[in-house]
């Protein structure tokens, strides 16, 4: 397998991850099973009453669409992370109503806004809490597939770059850790003879030193361990057996589906080994897990399709999420790949 296929299998496993979650995303399996008449494994036009809001098929949500646009600026910037592309990339992504306006997360949303300059006012006699655990939430993973990318293999300087990237709008310890763990995962996966424990141990690897560094330069939240969580959900997925619905059920009911890193980073790592690595069948839990679908799904898709490539992936999947979102996954692949 190529370095190429791996950093395209990377993006079109995000892209269709988000959006194949994204008809499905805040309904339960049971809500899916009954709405739809059987588990999602198409992409399919959005309900209205989901935050993607009558979106076309094969379109994207915030999830990939953020994560494209960043890793667009990344490339731009020569492959290099800095805290001025990374906002440059939330600054042109907020332009594109499709992605920004019904999509995007309260911890982004807040951030882009403070970038604007537009003060929040406080109530009189408002308490600051000690720490505001509510911002320990996924939005950091969710755009970061494809940071570890460009470290070429490099798994603590993946890390170094998530952090760059997710501090503008991430600064909790824990939505760090869940960032870093999904770039070290990547960055692994770029290795020809990494296996999927390997990318789960580096995930953890990573999800250590996220929560180390975040500490540090970022805030302090209360919550357990992003790192013990993805062993926990490894763990299950290894007793599911390769069989990616098994895995998906045992995964959603003791690991979670939310919208808090501590669930869905390390859901996503269960389905990944649930799925035997198959980026299909990574995509298919996620988008049937349940609650956060589309970014749980997108996480999942970005780490299986760095360990599979495109293999099973339809031509068809790539040709649809380019030509509804205007993306260009293809060139974007081969800038990458010419960086490293």
């Amino acid at each position: 397998m190529t370095r190429y296929d791996k950093i395209l299998g990377n993006l079109i496993g995000g892209a269709m991850g988000d959006s194949m979650g994204a008809p499905t995303e805040e309904r339960s399996t049971a809500m899916i099973l009954r709405d739809f008449g059987g588990y999602v494994t198409e992409f399919l036009d959005s309900p209205l009453d989901t935050w993607a809001h009558g979106a076309a098929a094969g379109m994207v949500t915030d999830d990939f669409s953020l994560a494209y646009f960043t890793a667009q600026a990344i490339a731009e910037n020569g492959g290099h992370a800095t805290t001025e592309a990374a906002q440059k990339a939330l600054l042109k992504w907020c332009e594109y109503p499709e992605y920004f306006d019904y999509n995007v997360g309260p911890t982004t949303r807040a951030a882009i806004e403070a970038m604007k300059g537009k003060k929040v006012e406080k109530k009189p006699g408002a308490i600051t809490p000690a720490a505001d655990n509510g911002k320990a939430t996924n939005g950091a993973a969710m755009k970061i597939g494809p940071m570890g990318l460009f470290s070429g293999g490099d798994i603590d300087r993946a890390i170094d770059d998530a952090i760059t990237v997710c501090l503008p709008t991430h600064r909790s310890d824990i939505s760090l850790s869940g960032a870093c763990a999904v770039a070290a995962a990547v960055a692994k996966g770029l290795d020809p003879a990494a296996g999927i424990y390997e990318m789960v141990e580096a995930g953890m690897y990573g999800a250590r030193r996220g929560m180390e560094l975040g500490g540090k330069v970022g805030d302090q939240a209360a919550g357990p361990s992003v790192e013990k969580r993805i062993w926990l959900a490894a763990s299950i997925g290894m007793k599911a057996g390769g069989d990616w619905e098994k895995g998906m059920c045992e995964v959603r009911d003791i690991i979670g589906n939310g919208l808090m890193t501590v669930e869905a980073v390390p859901a996503a790592f269960g389905l990944f080994v649930s799925a035997g690595g198959d980026v299909m069948k990574t995509v298919y839990g996620g988008a049937n897990i349940g609650g956060d679908t589309d970014t749980i799904a997108c996480i999942a898709g970005c780490i299986a399709g760095t360990y599979a490539g495109t293999a099973g992936v339809p031509e068809r999947y790539l040709d649809l999420i380019e030509e509804k979102n205007k993306f260009d996954l293809r060139g974007l692949a081969r800038q990458i790949e010419e960086l490293l």
